[in-house]
């Protein structure tokens, strides 16, 4: 299992793939559990080199299965598409969105932390609390949870955000009375309803931003199944990527020069952008809102439509 810049039970993978390689000829199936990390920025391919080297087990041999869309390693690659896109499906022939009240700006749904979404949510709740519903299901009494929180990341990359950050972890877990724990995409991804009752535009922290990477997780098709427009804390093109798909995005309204931005400068590109919705008046949300829902709903329809054989055709974007 990988997170965006780590794998997670390291040890674990190389051993497995020193055995295959030791007593097995043939070719040795790296999959990555459904989920699409760019191999550079995870170490993936540096794992796989060291073995290499090491065991004397040749390169040739590796095959990694990955959800990516955008080639991202050295060695040969097997594209697939995993079951996020049907689980979307489902929940569109068994639920009808509602428009929101416009209560709140913002809303921003976090399971697993990392840097990008403990700095990106600690803004929110410092500068937007009263504006915005969150969740962020992180608990300080949780080994699990301490050790994955992302706070020395931050403290490397934006040192001077941790000003945001310690008020907010003494605040944590943020948990919703209708939302089972923990949140999984092949389970209860896509039941969090009354989450999005109330609010304008969702801030999306997808699952990988860093490198050559383009996977669309359960995140960001729930704010579409909900006919919500969205900014994404992603990696680079991801909108652009989007677009290619057939989605639209809303450039109309705010500015989305932050798709060009690599995910470290993005950081701070989007704290800008909730400062500056945020300071709209209701009147402009609600504006904005109407002016949207021809987009929301050529989303929507968009997804509905959306098949595994299309994204696995289209040829996505990267510099």
């Amino acid at each position: 299992m990988t997170s965006d810049c780590k794998i997670w039970n390291k040890e674990q993978f190389v051993i497995d793939v020193i055995k295959e390689g030791m007593v097995t000829d043939g070719v040795i199936c790296i999959a990555l559990n459904a989920e699409g990390p760019c191999c550079k920025e995870t170490h993936i391919d540096a794992v796989l080199s060291d073995i290499a080297s090491t065991f004397d087990i040749s390169a040739d041999r590796f095959v990694i299965n990955t959800a990516n869309q955008i080639r991202s390693s050295r060695y040969k690659e097997i594209r697939w598409i995993n079951d996020i896109l049907t689980g979307a499906h489902q929940k569109i022939k068994s639920y009808i969105p509602v428009k929101s009240t416009l209560k709140k700006t913002f809303g921003i749904f976090i399971g697993r932390s990392n840097w990008q979404r403990l700095g990106i949510a600690s803004y929110i709740w410092n500068t937007q609390k009263d504006n915005s519903v969150m969740t962020f299901h992180y608990d300080p009494r949780v080994e699990y949870h301490r050790s994955n929180v992302g706070l020395e990341e931050l403290l490397c990359k934006y040192p001077d955000g941790l000003g945001d950050v310690f008020p907010f972890l003494g605040v944590l877990p943020l948990t919703h009375d209708t939302v089972s724990y923990p949140i999984l995409w092949s389970d209860n991804a896509y039941d969090l309803d009354a989450l999005y009752d109330d609010i304008f535009c969702e801030i999306v922290c997808e699952t990988y931003f860093s490198g050559r990477t383009f996977f669309i997780s359960e995140k960001t098709y729930r704010c579409i199944v909900n006919k919500r427009p969205f900014i994404v804390q992603g990696p680079k093109w991801f909108l652009k990527n989007l677009r290619k798909l057939g989605f639209k995005t809303f450039s109309k309204w705010w500015d989305e020069g932050y798709d060009e931005d690599h995910s470290d400068s993005r950081f701070e590109t989007l704290t800008h952008h909730v400062d500056w919705i945020g300071s709209q008046n209701e009147q402009t949300i609600s504006n904005w809102y109407q002016e949207m829902q021809s987009t929301l709903e050529h989303n929507y329809n968009t997804l509905r439509n959306l098949t595994n054989e299309q994204i696995l055709d289209t040829e996505f974007y990267y510099e």
